[in-house]
């Protein structure tokens, strides 16, 4: 091994005064003893050999890493002071003395211990993979111990052998993450966004780029993360940056492709992993410090690729099966509700899985040919494609038999003719046990949808309601409501007739929104839990309720939403509409803004034109602008469709919503090749508003912040909006 190994543990050794000790002078050591301690100097792996009744340490330089600062003061001194934080562990100190007084050898495949070695430990370093925390590193290691035998048969010392397996572990770990995540990603997007998560941690990447075919023939796009990027929750969601793959990494996968197994640099900084997705191939390229690749980063680099390649190739398949869904709920839900200025109305809807687009819930509205507007919420049993083809011809026909006639009854009689005539169709058509058939398919006589349809009218905030087997909605009171002592929020107390498809009496119910307040309706996987009773939580929305920030009716539609979810999970599709009375002096203004890097600019001239008329303070206009100019970046970057920008000036607060028909599983080919660090984009947004939110819709993604702003003219601020 040469002296340039063991120089320093020999150097130790020769210095050391062992009269002190209990081994007392070296001249005196037996003959076992110290050919013991040769084995330890020469051998490349960390050893100790641990010496009489007191376990006084002698060690070779490879075992210094494991001491940390401890070393060199811990030479020579007793291993129960030296790992005194550890020693009375079972698997420390009572082995050690075990094999001392019993000789009784040991080896002890992996044990988790908490080390104090007074050192800073990074991602990717020592116990990094597994993390730190205050008394010491956590580490996983791999010991041995052997008794050294003197001439009569006595046990001299324990040699000592110990292999830190903490980076093995933590990579073991990685993958066995990687396996759980993956078991819950369902689109190419999802995959990806798990497998450089991931990869980064079991591969100590500074960069990871997973690499795909792209549409165009002949051509790779790239998705790349950095270990230095911080990305929020919202920018998570996101869809990836994808760019044009450069001739330096195709060539790598080219490489690695053709060989069919892992391609390695010479000095480890690239790692490039090729897997097959489907019919079709795909590569992970890992850039790395330049040392060489670590065996146990090799052992992992099948079982990533095999748990990666399964992964995307289902999702290959579901993207593609989902093409045909999400063109089918563009049709289904409306992209865009009508506005007006005395009514303002959003909607949110959220399916209870990450990707899934075509569901049973629905909502609708729609001006009628009197002034009023109808506002239609409901829900179809099931779920699926099946379920959402029903839920598209119920909506259409509910709102061609209100064009005809819409008072309530009229409405839900002509319904509930559909739905018998589609509960007789469904099954004779598809029927279960046909080749194309799945369980659930058919409905078999059990079809019913709930539904909650209503009148507003804009100038006088009337309503008509009637429920056919919906849950109850709920009215949000504005300031001036509540002067006279009404909650925050409450459900509505309406008679409920049963679901549609089966005949009864769906009563009417008449109340009156006053200017600031809002009606809320839902569909019933806000509210439904299993294991608990629905009214429990009918008491959780009413707390949400009773919390509720000022907002407008997509602020409104949103917090509900996310407060509800986060409470107590989604097991279900669900959807809210809020519709509100709007106060006085609403003002709208909108344009399409095309996906190209010049429009940003245009827009933000655009918007600070708009906030100008509407004698928006110039500190606030600043404000908005600037999230503008970051929100319709995000849509040329990550949509690559033209985007629709709107501002709305409800008393007191200026809405800003941009939605654009990007599709996830087409993104966005760039030419640039950059870290892209969405960085303060959302983040910001989100720091400089008063309400901010971020959603897929049937439609594509859509992206909102408010402003509560001070108005320039004096009065202008009537303080009996949203704002209260």
């Amino acid at each position: 091994m040469g002296e340039g190994r063991t120089r320093e543990a020999r150097r130790l050794a020769a210095h050391s005064d062992w009269a002190a000790t209990p081994l007392g002078p070296r001249a005196q050591w037996p003959t076992q003893l110290e050919a013991a301690w040769e084995i330890a100097l020469e051998c490349p792996l960390p050893v100790a050999l641990l010496c009489g009744a007191d376990f006084t340490m002698l060690y070779n330089d490879a075992f210094r890493e494991l001491l940390g600062s401890k070393h060199p003061s811990a030479f020579g001194q007793s291993a129960r002071k030296v790992v005194a934080e550890v020693w009375d562990d079972p698997k420390v100190g009572p082995l050690l003395e075990r094999a001392f007084t019993e000789a009784e050898p040991f080896l002890d495949e992996g044990v988790e211990l908490r080390l104090d070695r007074g050192r800073e430990v990074g991602p990717g370093h020592g116990s990094g993979a597994l993390g730190v925390s205050d008394g010491g590193d956590v580490g996983y290691y791999l010991r041995s111990g052997s008794p050294v035998m003197g001439a009569d048969g006595e046990v001299l010392a324990v040699l000592h052998v110990i292999v830190e397996t903490t980076n093995a572990i933590g990579r073991a770990r990685a993958v066995a993450k990687l396996a759980a995540l993956l078991a819950v990603a369902v689109t190419v997007d999802d995959v990806c966004k798990v497998v450089l998560r991931q990869a980064m941690v079991a591969f100590d990447g500074l960069s990871v780029s997973i690499c795909l075919p792209s549409p165009s023939p002949a051509s790779w796009r790239m998705a790349r993360r950095h270990r230095i990027e911080q990305l929020s929750p919202d920018e998570e969601r996101l869809p990836l940056i994808w760019s044009e793959l450069g001739e330096d990494l195709a060539g790598i996968i080219a490489q690695a492709i053709a060989r069919g197994e892992p391609y390695l640099s010479d000095n480890g900084e690239v790692v490039a992993v090729p897997f097959r997705t489907g019919a079709s191939q795909a590569a992970l390229v890992i850039q790395r410090e330049a040392v060489p690749v670590p065996h146990d980063v090799v052992a992992v680099l099948a079982p990533f690729r095999d748990l990666v390649g399964d992964a995307l190739g289902r999702a290959v398949v579901y993207d593609a099966e989902r093409t045909t869904a999400e063109l089918l709920q563009r049709t289904l839900l409306p992209p865009n509700l009508p506005q007006s200025d005395a009514i303002s109305i959003a909607a949110r809807y959220e399916p209870v899985s990450e990707g899934t687009v075509a569901g049973g819930d629905f909502y609708d509205s729609f001006f009628l040919p009197d002034g009023r507007l109808a506002i239609v919420i409901g829900d179809v049993v099931g779920r699926g494609v099946m379920a959402a083809t029903v839920m598209g011809q119920v909506r259409a026909a509910c709102r061609g038999a209100a064009l005809t006639n819409s008072d309530p009854a009229s409405v839900m009689a002509a319904l509930d003719r559909v739905v018998w005539d589609l509960d007789a169709l469904w099954p004779a058509s598809m029927p279960l046990g046909s080749p194309r058939a799945r369980p659930g398919m058919a409905f078999g006589g059990e079809l019913f949808v709930t539904m909650l349809y209503g009148t507003v009218e804009p100038d006088t905030g009337e309503v008509v309601l009637a429920s056919a087997g919906h849950p109850l909605p709920a009215l949000l009171f504005g300031r001036a409501s509540r002067q006279d002592g009404r909650p925050r929020g409450t459900l509505v107390e309406m008679p409920v007739g049963p679901p549609l498809g089966i005949e009864g009496v769906r009563p009417a119910h008449h109340l009156t929104l006053g200017i600031g307040d809002m009606l809320v309706g839902f569909t019933d996987g806000l509210l439904e839990r299993r294991g608990e009773a629905f009214d429990q939580g009918e008491e959780r929305l009413l707390a949400v309720l009773t919390d509720l920030p000022p907002g407008s009716p997509r602020s409104v539609a949103h917090h509900i939403m996310d407060a509800m979810v986060q409470a107590s999970g989604q097991e279900d599709d669900c959807a809210v509409i809020a519709v509100g009375r709007s106060p006085e002096g609403h003002r709208r203004s909108a344009i399409v803004v095309p996906p190209m890097p010049e429009s940003v600019r245009a827009a933000r001239d655009w918007a600070r034109e708009q906030l100008v008329d509407w004698k928006v303070g110039d500190g606030d206009q600043h404000t908005i602008v600037t999230g503008i100019s970051e929100l319709i970046t995000n849509a040329v970057l990550h949509a690559g469709t033209e985007s629709h920008l709107t501002m709305d000036l409800d008393t007191g607060i200026v809405a800003v919503t941009v939605a654009d028909s990007g599709n996830r599983g087409e993104p966005l080919l760039t030419g640039a090749d950059t870290m892209a660090v969405r960085g303060r984009g959302l983040s910001l947004v989100k720091a400089i508003a008063d309400a901010f939110g971020a959603h897929r819709t049937s439609a594509g993604t859509t992206v909102w912040f408010e402003v509560a702003v001070d108005l320039v003219e004096a009065g202008a601020s009537t303080g009996t909006g949203w704002t209260t």
